[in-house]
């Protein structure tokens, strides 16, 4: 595959995640009255983060969008962790596939017992293909999954 080819892929690859709805109306719900955002990003391979795609990196981006838009931030009982999973695999063409998912998870009592866990309430994930000179692109692919979590987020609260 030329150099060519490898880009049209990554760009094709790179816009699936900017295509994907929004989540159903139950995880919606799940968002409402939900009062603050915590950002957790799983640590990356070395050379993930040699490549230039680094975990504090995607952080700090997450938490900019997260201001910008005026989605609360904070650590209190209240919050959920917007919580970001990465894989990649490094195949023998060099291209790097990658799994990218984003998910919400909100302390929750379960009716049947009232013992308390810990669950995903929302989540949005992305494959593709990238490069190893493109894999800081994924973090964009991240940032596009966050906006769709304000979309909703937004769809069942009040934004001021």
């Amino acid at each position: 595959m030329s150099t060519m080819q490898r880009a049209a892929v990554a760009a094709l690859l790179l816009g699936a995640a900017a295509s994907a709805g929004a989540q159903n109306d139950d995880e919606r719900e799940y968002l409402e009255d939900l009062r603050e955002v915590n950002v957790l990003v799983e640590e990356l391979p070395p050379a993930v983060e040699a490549a230039g795609l680094t975990r504090d990196g995607i952080e700090r981006a997450i938490e900019d969008r997260l201001r910008e838009r005026r989605v609360p931030i904070g650590r209190s009982r209240l919050a959920g962790d917007l919580y970001v999973r990465i894989g990649t695999h490094r195949g023998s063409t060099g291209l790097y596939a990658y799994f990218a998912r984003v998910s919400l998870q909100q302390l929750v009592t379960i009716e049947g017992n009232r013992h308390r866990a810990i669950v995903d309430t929302w989540d949005l994930e992305s494959l593709g293909l990238v490069g190893e000179g493109n894999l800081p692109q994924v973090e964009e692919v991240v940032l596009q999954i966050v906006d769709l979590f304000i979309e909703d987020y937004f769809a069942v609260n009040d934004p001021w």
